[in-house]
């Protein structure tokens, strides 16, 4: 075994390098610049620790989130690797004692925020280490184009040109579009960088769409569908995360909230309740999850439609990372997208923008809005749709999304369209959404009670209608337009209005049915007693050792048990990731398995 993968193993518990891990590696080892894009558990962080560990002088490693930071130092100190991080958690003392620390040279790869480049002080330390590398991560940061630009990295560049010798620079990240990945390497001036863009399909995921009318209770019966599992479910506020987790309580299921409005303490305490399996299910704003090392997370559920694809893709990858089936399930309402878009119109609270650069900002994130709308919406299979948003190639069907699911009907709206792009016309194209739909369904004092498709939906549901429209602006027959924000017709609208195009909307035919097939194909086990002692087992075995729960042995490993429930210590031995269970441990597992 080669020193790489002795590293891998005894450091990190693998066996074998994930695709495209030894090639980044083994190019930063040879002074080469690179460039990763690779989704949520494709195994970034790998990649710059061991070539940091390799490398002779420090790697300094750039981080957007101090959760991430302070995950993945203890991971690496409990590993026996010299690490640390410096960031505003930290009292003045354990800040300088990490400092003093990288200064003395007993700190191979140092964390820290973009925003601690710009303290002069903290220059002077640092230009007086080796810096052999400096490691940027989530670098989508770094891009006007991206969907989570900082100023702050924009910084880099410049701390980077002040360092007495060029260092190895590598720039990683799960989500970029073509755009993003160019600007990448523009802004960190990266040289012949090696590039690796792994491909962004994660076939083990199941993407699902629904339009409830009830979302709380689709999501309960949601989650009881899937007794004991892991799942992390996002939510659009803080207020949102508190009253679903009550509310699971309150329906026998154990969860917590976690947000950033939280203390430190609290989320900490969640956080690792949620690690080991004591807590497991999450309700969550997107502060939660970056860095998050739990690979059996079987579900992730969006209560409430994400900004843009780019943050769906990256939350919604947190599931199923180790490789096993898992469920992505996002609960729209048409009033997520007003949420959405009055955030976006709300000036950002950032005075390093100038009123040119915030008026832009503001049409990116609508034109990313728009793309996560056509999402919702979409006929096509979910899968294609994410995939050839970030520039790859998928098939038409995937048989893994509600979508391309045989439980979906096309439903005929030709004479819906021609009602709404008509009104569009009759009106002059001076009316948003909101205001065509009370148009057609008759409401008073709209200004418009003449005109000839005034109240011509009157008995047609609010949300059908919006649903409609946005429809018609998916297949390119509306356009939406700003300042003032008004639905245009575009040339393809003629042959719906005049020649009687067919338009065809795909809906569920029967969600009763679909919710059935999701129990039977979900992944509790036949024996649903078995599976639930199974799990409290291992979670006691993981809380006594300190380790996440899935460590002790995976869902698969337990599905296996409970398949074949082995009645001897000789058979137990013929199921593969049962070898680290202890003498009592097995002697309290075969017993179990017996008397079942």
């Amino acid at each position: 075994m080669d020193l790489k993968h002795r590293l891998l193993w005894e450091t990190f518990g693998y066996t074998e390098f994930r695709p495209g891990q030894l090639k980044l590696i083994d190019a930063m080892l040879a002074g080469r610049d690179v460039l990763g894009v690779m989704p949520t558990g494709a195994g970034k962080s790998i990649c710059y620790q061991m070539a940091g560990m390799l490398l002779r002088g420090v790697t300094l490693v750039i981080s957007p989130l101090i959760s991430l930071m302070q995950d993945q130092v203890t991971a690496l100190q409990r590993a026996g690797i010299s690490a640390c991080f410096i960031n505003s958690s930290q009292s003045a003392e354990e800040r300088r004692d990490a400092i003093a620390a990288a200064s003395a040279g007993r700190c191979k790869l140092i964390y820290i925020a973009p925003e601690r480049l710009e303290m002069l002080r903290f220059h002077d330390v640092l230009h007086k280490l080796k810096i052999s590398m400096v490691a940027v991560d989530e670098a989508h940061c770094i891009s006007q184009w991206g969907h989570d630009f900082r100023p702050s990295y924009r910084r880099i560049p410049q701390f980077l040109e002040s360092l007495p010798e060029r260092p190895v620079i590598s720039a990683f990240t799960a989500t970029a579009t073509a755009q993003v990945r160019e600007d990448i390497i523009q802004s960190l001036h990266l040289h012949q960088p090696e590039r690796l863009i792994t491909s962004f399909d994660r076939p083990n995921l199941y993407y699902e769409v629904r339009r409830p009318y009830d979302r709380e209770r689709q999501l309960l019966r949601f989650v009881q569908e899937h007794p004991g599992q892991c799942g992390i479910i996002y939510c659009l506020t803080r207020k949102k995360t508190e009253e679903l987790a009550q509310y699971l309580c309150d329906n026998q299921i154990s969860a917590a909230a976690y947000h950033a409005g939280l203390d430190a303490m609290t989320r900490r305490a969640v956080q690792r309740k949620f690690l080991s399996g004591e807590i497991p299910v999450i309700t969550a704003t997107n502060a939660f999850g970056m860095g998050i090392n739990k690979a059996d997370v079987r579900f992730v559920v969006h209560f409430g439609m994400p900004r843009n694809l780019e943050s769906y893709y990256q939350e919604a990858g947190r599931a199923g990372r180790d490789g096993e089936p898992a469920h992505c399930l996002m609960l729209f309402d048409e009033a997520d997208i007003g949420l959405h878009e009055y955030l976006i119109r709300q000036d950002p609270e950032n005075p390093a923008l100038t009123d040119e650069k915030v008026v832009w900002l503001k049409k990116q994130n609508l034109r990313r809005l728009e793309q996560m709308k056509r999402y919702v919406f979409t006929e096509q299979c979910l899968r294609q749709h994410i995939l050839a948003y970030f520039g790859q190639d998928a098939p038409d069907f995937c048989g893994q999304c509600s979508n391309c699911e045989s439980t979906s009907v096309e439903k005929d709206i030709t004479t819906d369209a021609q009602k709404i792009l008509s009104c569009v016309y009759r009106v002059k194209e001076q009316c948003d959404a909101e205001q065509l739909c009370d148009i057609l369904r008759g409401e008073p004092d709209t200004g418009y009670a003449s005109v000839s498709t005034f109240g011509i939906m009157r008995d047609t549901e609010r949300a059908e209608i919006l649903t409609e429209m946005h429809r018609l602006v998916g297949i390119g027959c509306l356009v939406r337009q700003e300042n003032p924000s008004r639905l245009s017709l575009t040339a393809a609208a003629k042959p719906v209005l005049f020649e009687n195009k067919r338009v065809t909307l795909r809906v569920r035919a029967d969600i009763s049915a679909q919710e059935q097939r999701l129990a039977r194909e979900s992944r509790a086990s036949d024996n649903p007693q078995l599976s639930r002692e199974l799990r409290e087992f291992r979670k006691n075995i993981a809380k006594l050792r300190g380790k996440p729960a899935f460590s002790i042995f995976s869902d698969k490993i337990l599905e296996k048990l409970v398949q074949k429930r082995p009645q001897t210590a000789e058979q137990l031995e013929h199921i593969a990731g049962t070898a680290d269970l202890r003498g009592r441990e097995k002697e309290k597992l075969l017993q179990m398995l017996r008397d079942h």
